[in-house]
């Protein structure tokens, strides 16, 4: 059985959301919540039929959870995040190119969780290194791997701001690099890569581990 991504760029630095569908069951989950996501995503599930039961946030950086609120409002389905996200979503801070409205986050996710999609199983990652409070989606049986702002084409997330610190990056890139060559990646801004697209330049960074 197979499960459909649709991805949807938005906002002032074409943040990706992602719409993860079940073809079988048309159960499907949103990732992330940039500005102006949510007429793109209410329009994508609108045209696939799928019923979302979740929006899951891989980090708490502004262009992530700007239309955390208005996604789930107008969805009508539970936040899920990390620990560590749960206070920037309920308390935006200002400044940033974008107003956010505070949202809730019902539920948590850590490192071993599982989240369903219809009968797909992805395992929860916790990933820090770009934000401390980073997780990424992993399904083993269909080698996607739904990952924020971990891994981009040639590169990874910021860790010259707030939060981020690059050994601990290192040390993230390093246990990525246990996951297959065949892996697709699904990142938080640009196209799709794989891990061994991405093999090279992530094993010189994790040699400085």
């Amino acid at each position: 059985m197979a499960l459909s991504i649709t991805q949807f760029p938005a906002g002032p630095i074409e943040t990706n959301a992602y719409l993860v569908v079940d073809d079988a069951t048309m159960d499907a989950i949103v990732i992330d919540a940039p500005a102006g996501s949510v007429d793109l995503i209410a329009g994508g599930i609108a045209r696939t039929g799928a019923t979302v039961r979740s929006l899951i946030i891989t980090h708490g950086h502004w262009d992530h959870i700007a239309d955390t609120n208005g996604l789930a409002r107008t969805l009508n389905v539970p936040v899920y995040a990390h620990a560590a996200v749960v206070d920037r979503i309920a308390n935006p801070a200002d400044g940033f190119p974008v107003e956010i409205v505070p949202a809730t986050v019902d539920h948590q996710l850590d490192e071993g969780d599982v989240v369903m999609v219809g009968s797909h199983s992805f395992t929860v990652m916790f990933l820090p290194g770009h934000d401390v409070g980073h997780i990424a989606l992993y399904d083993v049986e269909n080698q996607i791997f739904l990952g924020g702002d971990v891994l981009f084409p040639g590169g990874h997330g910021r860790t010259d701001i707030p939060g981020s610190d690059q050994a601990v990056m290192n040390q993230t890139i390093k246990r990525l690099l246990d996951l297959p060559d065949d892996v697709v990646v699904y990142p938080g801004h640009g196209d799709q890569t794989t891990i061994g697209a991405e093999r090279r330049w992530m094993t010189r960074l994790a040699a400085r581990v």
